[in-house]
């Protein structure tokens, strides 16, 4: 273990506190003696050194420039790292262990959710995504989604009779956009399109294909040749989001003569989630039970009209709580839904579907 200079007033107050008198600490060759004793196996990392603990034993101990840094906050690390789908939290071992808290007893809600020590930096780090959630609470309103979990010690009636370890709660949580309202705008001339979608931090793909039968096995090839009352599926479908925890789900969809889904022609087929119940022949596919949903419905042409029709959808992603995203059509309501997108898209993105007469 070799000694930093810029440590000497660290190392000679660890010295005193051993009772070994320090005037010149360069050549105390009795702290020298010390140092060389217990720390000649000890590994500290460059925002540590080898001194006395609070507990009275010898370890690494964050050095003062490092440690003011975060004391000023009263912190124990950087700020929480928020990503599209895994958030994550980073702390110092050396500052836990100044406030006398013992990294290897901290987990998340989810006791098996342990923090992780890098072993070189001595920085602890904890977290959690979409595939290990660790107990984290979703919270949710019309404009923001909040993904929380809490870092604690083990209960108590684990140390025994005594305990020496400060009662721990740390919240930590990513606070999220809910997911923009998508309008498309697709044509059977190209029968698949995909799109990538950016909202915030959700960022995914969304396709949507056009198939002959609902078992989706016959897809529609480019430019395919459509007769008038011909059932047509559409699927639309999500990559990039988890199905256990988000849904797409097809709020409307409806047909107008031109490119604009704000046409004064307009044709309903799907109407706040369900078929419209004017048209028999449209039928609707697990809306809002995962990443995938989809419609079926019978090809048609505007009245007096020829040209193109255009179909429009709006998509929304919902947050799953239990059931909440499904549709519940045909019982002269539906199921609503505790966690909507926002009413308008800001900057819309549009794709064609179309048949042509």
């Amino acid at each position: 273990m070799s000694h930093d200079p810029n440590n000497a007033p660290a190392y000679a107050r660890a010295c005193s506190l051993s009772n070994i008198t320090v005037e010149e600490w360069k050549s105390e060759t009795r702290c020298s003696a010390f140092y060389q004793g217990f720390c000649q196996d000890t590994f500290c990392s460059d925002h540590e050194f080898c001194g006395q603990k609070n507990n009275g034993g010898t370890g690494c101990v964050c050095r003062a420039m490092f440690a003011s840094k975060y004391n000023s906050t009263g912190t124990f690390g950087e700020p929480m790292v928020c990503e599209q789908n895994a958030a994550k939290l980073t702390m110092a071992k050396c500052l836990l262990e100044d406030k006398g808290i013992d990294f290897s007893v901290l987990h998340l809600n989810d006791e098996a959710c342990k923090g992780e020590m890098d072993n070189e930096t001595h920085m602890v780090t904890f977290g959690f995504d979409r595939t290990k959630a660790c107990g984290a609470v979703i919270l949710a309103n019309n404009s923001q989604i909040l993904y929380k979990n809490t870092i604690v010690n083990r209960n108590s009636s684990m140390y025994g009779i005594i305990n020496r370890q400060d009662s721990v709660h740390l919240d930590f949580s990513c606070l999220y956009d809910q997911p923009d309202i998508r309008t498309f705008t697709f044509t059977l001339k190209d029968s698949s399109v995909t799109q990538q979608i950016t909202s915030g931090r959700w960022i995914y793909n969304l396709t949507m294909k056009a198939y002959k039968d609902p078992s989706f096995k016959e897809a529609l090839e480019l430019r395919t040749e459509m007769q008038l009352d011909e059932n047509l599926w559409v699927e639309l479908s999500a990559d990039g989001l988890d199905d256990k925890m988000v849904a797409v789900v097809t709020d409307s969809c409806w047909a107008t003569d031109q490119p604009s889904p704000n046409g004064s022609l307009r044709y309903d087929l799907i109407i706040k989630g369900c078929p419209n119940p004017a048209d028999s022949t449209v039928k609707v596919k697990n809306n809002g039970q995962g990443t995938s949903n989809s419609f079926s419905f019978n090809t048609f042409q505007f009245s007096g009209q020829d040209g193109e029709v255009f179909l429009h959808c709006r998509v929304t992603l919902c947050v799953k709580k239990g059931n909440n995203c499904i549709q519940r059509c045909g019982l002269g309501q539906r199921r609503r839904r505790s966690i909507m997108s926002k009413d308008e898209d800001e900057n819309p993105a549009f794709i064609k579907l179309a048949w042509t007469y």
